[in-house]
């Protein structure tokens, strides 16, 4: 162990020797008081040992008798190690630097990250933050999370639960938002749309109509009870109806990309162009745009750099069949049905009729669509007099 030691510390090299009669020139390096150790026989002109590194300028004169040769294979010790830490001692300081900045870093407030807001905006929790003189840049070990948390319930009334944790240089602030009761609304229930009442089941209240019964908007459907308030669900039967038309032939309008501008002045209400007025295409879409040539605060000239562009378009004519034509005054019949039906109504029968033109041409098809369905038709009057 102390060989070892002693070894690493003045250090030493691995090599090959090569040649002939190495066993009288290993003999001769040691009568030169050079020490060998764990000398390994490779074959009869190859031998592999370790010696000190100060000597190996020693060997020089006895390979240039015995003409060996020795190759450095492996240099090991603390003076091998010093020269190369002596080397990269820049590209150590420079490590050192960045784990400094690194450290340094990690040891301040640089974001901020919010979880469980719903009606409370960031904006105020910030606010309330900065009040309490935590802001982005402050030291982290300056921070008393549990002071933060009671400090945020103390100053935002709607918060019934706060924690804070760090996750690197980000403050996460979980909060948990009060729950707010409605107070319960009181009034009459009427009817929202015409219909007829397929449903009706009375929780609070008095009924004024019952199920079958034609009801028209804003009926009184259920009185409230002593307590004023009123509760039920009523359902009804609702027809809508829609009428729609689809060309069996139509124009395609096709942008082909190219495009001209031309430029031009106005002058008041004269208009000076720089080339011809001749449109380029024969079919185009005209853009025109102006800006004042002169602007000054609220000082201008009636003077004005005009622009027009002209973009070629082609206008092909396409023939839909009879079943397209059909499809297409469909769907606009439905969209315009169904931006009237409430959402989660059921929808329970469709009725479709194909109109005759009354000018008898065939250049389009004409429809009637209806759809049944059944809603809930109940809403809330407040501050019912008792009078419908």
């Amino acid at each position: 162990m102390n060989k070892k030691i002693l070894h690493y510390w003045k250090g030493y090299l691995k090599i090959d020797i090569r040649g002939n009669a190495l066993g009288r020139f290993i003999s001769q390096i040691s009568e030169e008081g050079i020490l060998l150790w764990d000398i390994e026989y490779l074959s009869y002109d190859h031998y592999r040992a370790y010696l000190y590194k100060d000597d190996y300028n020693r060997l020089r004169p006895l390979l240039r008798r015995r003409k060996c040769q020795v190759r450095i294979i492996e240099k090991r010790g603390f003076p091998f190690l010093f020269l190369q830490i002596r080397r990269r001692v820049f590209l150590l300081l420079g490590i050192l630097m960045i784990l400094f900045i690194f450290k340094l870093g990690t040891s301040f407030l640089w974001s901020y990250e919010f979880k469980g807001l719903e009606n409370i905006e960031e904006e105020t929790i910030l606010e309330v933050l900065e009040e309490a003189g935590i802001r982005k840049g402050i030291l982290k070990k300056d921070l008393d999370l549990m002071e933060i948390e009671n400090y945020l319930l103390q100053r935002i009334p709607a918060i019934s639960w706060a924690d804070l944790s760090w996750q690197g240089t980000r403050l996460t602030v979980d909060l948990v938002e009060k729950k707010l009761v409605k107070p319960v609304e009181k009034g009459a229930l009427v009817a929202s749309k015409d219909g007829i009442i397929s449903k009706l089941i009375v929780l609070k209240g008095q009924a004024l109509v019952k199920e079958g019964d034609t009801v028209t908007e804003g009926q009184v459907l259920v009185l409230p009870g002593s307590d004023g308030e009123a509760r039920a669900i009523i359902k009804a039967e609702i027809w809508y109806e829609a009428r729609a038309e689809s060309p069996l032939k139509e124009q395609l309008i096709i942008n082909t990309g190219k495009k001209r501008t031309k430029w031009g002045v106005k002058l008041a209400d004269r208009l000076i162009r720089f080339s011809t007025t001749i449109p380029p295409y024969d079919q185009y879409r005209l853009k025109r745009s102006s800006k004042k040539i002169f602007a000054w605060r609220n000082i201008s000239l009636p003077i004005e750099l005009f622009k027009e562009e002209y973009q070629e378009i082609k206008i092909l004519e396409m023939n839909n069949s009879a079943e397209l034509a059909l499809f297409k005054a469909k769907e606009k019949a439905l969209a315009g049905i169904l931006l009237h039906i409430e959402e989660g109504s059921l929808i329970e029968s469709v009725y479709l009729e194909v109109v005759e033109n009354e000018d008898n041409n065939n250049e389009k098809i004409k429809l009637r669509l209806m759809i049944k369905t059944e809603e809930n038709i109940a809403c809330l009057k407040e501050d019912f007099s008792g009078r419908n």
